[in-house]
């Protein structure tokens, strides 16, 4: 059928609107031609279509939790529904596939998801330090990064008090409330009400 190396191309969508490219361009040609419009065999997945049930029931725990971040990427609240139902498929995985599992959450959805769900999802896992009473490095690895976003908040807090002192300042100065508002970032009705 094809010519040279075959290939597979698989398109993953977790977009809000229906779009199926593979349909766009085969709706262009005759029946005969569907299924071979592109020069390799592709094929089209719809995040969207994927029931929770199968994703909760993946014996791949991260696959599973992977397409429902994919699948929720733009729905928060649904999310944060989902994602600590796999709390209990967690304590069937080995520590260290959990505890890999658990990092990538903590990098890539931490953010969104926020400390509550990651804290659930991590009091089902006892890494190894925790089962043996040591600090394991992936208990390290994970205050650690506990320990720089909490200094990133305090420090985050420390700069927005000082432009709030700034901008007060000026604005008590009596500097015109457009320079403030241009140098701040900060609303009028925000300036006034410091």
């Amino acid at each position: 059928m094809f010519d040279g190396l075959p290939t597979m191309a698989i398109i993953f969508y977790n977009g809000n609107s229906d779009w199926n490219p593979v349909k766009m361009i085969e709706d262009g040609y005759p029946e005969y031609y569907h299924g071979r419009t592109l020069p390799f065999n592709c094929a089209f997945v719809n995040m969207a279509e994927i029931p929770d049930s199968d994703c909760l029931a993946c014996e791949d725990v991260a696959t599973g939790m992977g397409i429902v971040a994919m699948k929720y990427a733009f729905d928060k609240e649904k999310l944060l529904d989902v994602l600590p139902k796999f709390a209990k498929s967690l304590s069937k995985m080995a520590p260290e596939e959990v505890s890999c599992l658990l990092e990538k959450i903590n990098v890539y959805l931490y953010e969104y998801i926020g400390k509550d769900i990651f804290k659930e999802l991590d009091m089902a896992f006892v890494s190894i330090g925790q089962k043996y009473g040591f600090e394991s490095a992936g208990d390290y690895f994970r205050k650690q990064i506990a320990d720089a976003r909490a200094e990133a908040e305090e420090e985050r807090q420390r700069a927005e008090l000082d432009r709030r002192e700034m901008a007060k300042g000026l604005r008590d100065d009596g500097v015109s409330m457009e320079i403030i508002v241009r140098r701040t970032g900060y609303t009028a009705e925000q300036i006034a009400s410091f």
